[in-house]
C-alpha cells in the first residue's frame, strides 16, 4: 500500500510539473545574468562549481520565462549520486541559508536551511546537460520553486 502512494505520488508531481528539460531552456539559460559578488570559487574536494536562480519557470507565448526570486551558488561533486551544496542569497546578493542534496537518476533529497538555523527536508528533480541544470524542489511547507543555471567543472 505504502509503495504504491509512493509511486502515485510521484507521478501526480511528474504530470504538474512543466514538461522541460536542461535541452529545451539552455538557449534561454545562455542569456541568466550572473550575479558577480556570488560566483564560487574552485575548490579541489569539489568537482565543480554553479550559480543559477531560484524561482519560477513557466512557458508563456511560446517563450520560456524566469521569475527569479533568489540566486544560488555552490559546489558539486559528481559519482554516482551527485552530491551538491549551495549558498542562498536574495535579490541584494545577501546570503540568507544554504541547501545541500544528492541527487540519484533525476530525482534529488537534501536539506533547505535559513540563517537562523531552522530546516525543512526537500525532495524533487533535477536535470542537466553538459553546461545547464534546471529543477524543481518541494518541502512539506510553501511553495515548490525551481532552480536552473549553470555549472562549471573544475
Amino acid at each position: 500500500m505504502k509503495k504504491t502512494l509512493f509511486i502515485i505520488g510521484i507521478l501526480a508531481i511528474l504530470i504538474s510539473m512543466p514538461a522541460m528539460t536542461a535541452f529545451q531552456i539552455s538557449e534561454k539559460l545562455t542569456n541568466f545574468t550572473k550575479p558577480e559578488t556570488i560566483l564560487p570559487q574552485p575548490d579541489s574536494e569539489y568537482d565543480g562549481t554553479f550559480v543559477g536562480g531560484v524561482g519560477f519557470v513557466y512557458r508563456e507565448d511560446g517563450e520560456w520565462q524566469f521569475d527569479t526570486y533568489a540566486y544560488i551558488a555552490g559546489v558539486y561533486k559528481g559519482g554516482k549520486y551527485i552530491r551538491v551544496f549551495s549558498w542562498i542569497y536574495n535579490l541584494d546578493e545577501e546570503r540568507i541559508g544554504s541547501m545541500w542534496f544528492i541527487s540519484g537518476n533525476y530525482i534529488l533529497v537534501g536539506q533547505i536551511k535559513d540563517m537562523n538555523e531552522s530546516k525543512l527536508p526537500i525532495v524533487g528533480f533535477l536535470f542537466y546537460n553538459e553546461q545547464y541544470f534546471i529543477g524543481r524542489i518541494m518541502s512539506l511547507f510553501g511553495p515548490a520553486p525551481h532552480i536552473w543555471g549553470e555549472y562549471t567543472p573544475n
